[in-house]
């Protein structure tokens, strides 16, 4: 009797083994034996998303640059087979890392992390090493150089330098244009005359110029264009005010011929005017000390900036500028405080003398 409950109680211990090993089992991640580099999974993932058709080619272009700078910043480690890579590697590469921009450095910590979690999903490695308690994104050693808006005294300067006889007149008209209206510049470069409605005194924005390869193209929706969901909220119509009206109608009595109805066109060389020849431009006039920074996106941020001063509702902004609302991006980042609309405001601090 006595052996015949140890028999049964030794069976149900064995049974126990068993189930206890096939939970333990179940838990474990396995990783496929492979001898795939990180870089070769990184290219593949990079050219996929291109010929699903995910991104378009400003994106294919961006995601080619930061892969080149992970070649630079980690080459310790993107050539080994991916399931040798360790956490100290990529600590390793961190000194590489930190000589980036801020900017640029979550586009690479973004890209490593992404391959690592691909390589994960299809069981070529166990564990992402990116999720490792004690590994933190490295911080730039470059200081992060804010846009500031023009203030009111050099954007009057901008505006004086503008009337000069010697100006072309055409790029003056563009940067006119992007002060007065806070469009991105590829938007401005690619408006046609089917953009401007004269009797409902709107400008609409559909489109925007794009980079393929290393030339710009006519892209045919704005830069928030959404591929998977197929919705561009970038796209939009906003009134003109009557200086703005004024610019259009000089753009358009100066409008030359092209293929695409643009209203602006290189027509020596009779090709697009790209982003580039307009920030030439400016650094042309900034010889006359208009300002420290002075590039297309500073006019944008002016606009922004001139708005906010003015207290136009931030949603009517976001409306005008091609920004989603609800964002953060207006306020946080395209908004500046002049120091002369400072100098306002802290008057209404001040008692009235009797």
């Amino acid at each position: 009797m006595e052996k015949r409950n140890l028999r049964t109680k030794t069976l149900s211990d064995f049974k126990m083994k068993i189930i206890d090993l096939k939970f333990r089992l179940s838990k474990i991640t396995y990783a496929e034996r492979t001898n795939e580099t990180f870089i070769q999974i990184l290219e593949r993932y990079i050219e996929q998303k291109y010929k699903d058709n995910i991104i378009g080619d400003s994106t294919y272009t961006r995601d080619l640059d930061t892969k080149k700078e992970i070649e630079k910043t980690c080459s310790n480690f993107i050539y080994k087979p991916i399931q040798k890579i360790t956490v100290e590697d990529i600590e390793d590469a961190k000194d590489n890392i930190r000589q980036y921009s801020n900017n640029s450095i979550t586009k690479i910590w973004r890209l490593l992390n992404k391959t690592f979690n691909i390589a994960l999903s299809r069981r070529k490695i166990a564990f992402n090493p990116m999720n490792d308690e004690t590994l933190n994104k490295p911080i730039s050693n470059k200081e992060t150089r804010k846009i500031q808006a023009l203030t009111v005294k050099e954007e009057h300067k901008l505006i004086e330098c503008l009337k000069s006889d010697k100006v072309n007149s055409l790029y003056r008209l563009i940067v006119l244009l992007q002060l007065n209206t806070g469009m991105r510049i590829g938007e401005i470069l690619a408006l046609s005359e089917d953009c401007i409605d004269l009797r409902k005194n709107t400008i609409t924005v559909y489109r925007t110029l794009t980079k393929k390869g290393n030339q710009y193209v006519l892209g045919k929706h704005t830069k928030t264009y959404n591929r998977k969901t197929n919705i561009d909220k970038g796209k939009r119509s906003f009134p003109m005010t009557p200086e703005t009206r004024e610019i259009i109608l000089e753009i358009l009595k100066q409008k030359q011929k092209n293929a695409d109805n643009l209203l602006f066109w290189d027509s020596k060389r009779d090709c697009l005017i790209i982003p580039k020849r307009i920030n030439d431009f400016l650094k042309t006039l900034n010889k006359n000390n208009i300002s420290n920074y002075l590039k297309t996106h500073t006019l944008r941020h002016t606009f922004i900036t001139r708005c906010q001063e003015k207290s136009i509702a931030l949603v009517v902004i976001q409306a005008m500028v091609g920004h989603i609302e609800g964002s953060n991006i207006t306020s946080d980042t395209y908004t500046s405080v002049s120091l002369d609309f400072m100098k306002k405001e802290v008057k209404k601090l001040c008692p009235r003398r009797p």
